[in-house]
């Protein structure tokens, strides 16, 4: 494996897989015209095998990843060739390179604009996997900080790039995992900090300089956007599974007993409702349920949340531009009184993000801040690939005419 960046799907079905510590997400997509997508099969599995984005048993892992595909492909009655990644942890970073080439004397050409961000993958020598590389601005002879270049005349052309790259054993393990046995290729990996940006801001956020936040289960991952463009994207080992660890060690019950203590009653302040008001704690199968202050359980939940947040305030202020907002999502993101808490320790205006309703997604699984980050990526697909080219679509037609016309020849 040389780089990981998506390429082009080879029909107008595809699927976004989100491997996380805790629980494994796949969506089967379909597009029609105009760009239309709808979400046809949805997976849905405790992760087993993972840990922070990265397989630590290769038969666990294969188990939940192909079965949850494999659920997604029975609900959409698809069978899936490729599939799209998400990956938080995995040793992300990001960084800057400025590219240059002598383009001529000429009008700038979609080949000229190429060849500068493809620059990149011959500069880069170092050990981990490339995975996006993504041009920020463009200078053309004395013109600077131009967004779109194509059509100028000029002969220095010239691009700010931020590079975001993987490491390459974890990112080897996963492709193994799902490729293994099972018909299915790794059409490239998506930051979850980027995907889960794209499915929660607003073009203004993205435009103005918004951090998104994506706390999971084992990690956290961390992007910010500026000019409509993701600068910096990183992660931090920390995340939801390690509060419900702190509330199973505090009050001396189960993981299981602990993260619904966290789900129900988890928060990060002391109201006077809470006070005075007990919760239900069972230690173990044989004791009997003991009572427990809620304000008991703030002060487990309370630190911890607040050393996530001091981690991501210490990488924001490493940032040379200002962060004007923050967007917080991710399934530890409905923890109450979250976005108070974030609000006090950035100093910043926050929020907390989900993603847009999508057509096939109903019920706890619509708009559900889990889902943020495969539904981010659909949308990086369908931008990328679909959009300003029509003719994926009416050939992906054709294709997927000849596919059922020989299914049923077979099956006949």
């Amino acid at each position: 494996m040389y780089s990981a960046v998506i390429v082009k799907p080879k029909r107008n079905v595809f699927a976004a897989l989100d491997i996380g510590t805790t629980k494994i997400i796949c969506l089967i997509v379909k597009v029609g015209g105009n760009c239309n997508y709808k979400i046809t099969g949805v997976g849905y599995k405790i992760a087993e095998g993972v840990n922070c984005g990265s397989i630590i048993d290769v038969k666990h892992a294969n188990y939940s990843i192909l079965s949850t595909v494999g659920l997604a492909e029975q609900v959409s009655e698809e069978t899936i060739d490729q599939i799209y990644v998400n990956i938080a942890g995995c040793g992300i970073s990001s960084f800057n390179v400025h590219n240059e080439i002598i383009a001529a004397n000429h009008e700038i050409s979609d080949r000229d604009i190429k060849r500068v961000v493809f620059q990149t993958f011959e500069k880069y020598i170092e050990e981990n996997i490339i995975i996006h590389n993504i041009p920020l601005k463009y200078h053309l002879d004395d013109m600077t900080d131009i967004k779109e270049v194509s059509g100028l005349y000029g002969k220095r052309l010239s691009a700010d790039v931020n590079v975001v790259t993987a490491s390459r054993p974890a990112l080897t393990n996963i492709e193994n995992c799902i490729t293994s046995n099972s018909g299915i290729n790794m059409a490239g990996c998506i930051a979850s900090a980027y995907s889960a940006g794209l499915a929660c801001l607003s073009e203004d956020e993205k435009e103005l300089g918004t951090a998104i936040v994506d706390i999971g289960g084992g990690c956290t991952a961390i992007g910010i956007f500026k000019r409509g463009k993701l600068v910096y994207a990183s992660s931090i080992p920390v995340g939801g599974v390690h509060i419900t660890r702190d509330i199973a060690y505090g009050l001396c019950t189960s993981i299981e007993h602990a993260e619904r203590i966290k789900i129900l009653y988890g928060s990060t302040i002391v109201t006077s409702i809470d006070e005075n008001e007990y919760i239900t704690v069972q230690n173990n199968e044989n004791d009997e349920p003991i009572q427990v202050l809620k304000s008991e359980l703030v002060d487990i939940v309370r630190p911890r949340v607040e050393e996530i947040l001091e981690l991501i305030r210490e990488q924001f202020r490493e940032q040379k531009d200002p962060i004007n907002k923050v967007v917080i999502t991710g399934g530890t993101s409905r923890l109450a009184s979250m976005k108070e808490i974030a609000s006090y320790i950035f100093n910043k205006q926050v929020r907390i993000g989900c993603p847009e309703s999508c057509s096939g997604l109903d019920g706890e699984y619509d708009k559900n801040p889990v889902f943020s980050a495969a539904i981010g990526s659909i949308k990086l697909i369908i931008d990328t690939f679909y959009k300003n080219n029509p003719g994926m679509l009416g050939q992906d037609g054709k294709i997927s005419k000849l596919y059922h016309w020989v299914k049923s020849k077979v099956t006949a």
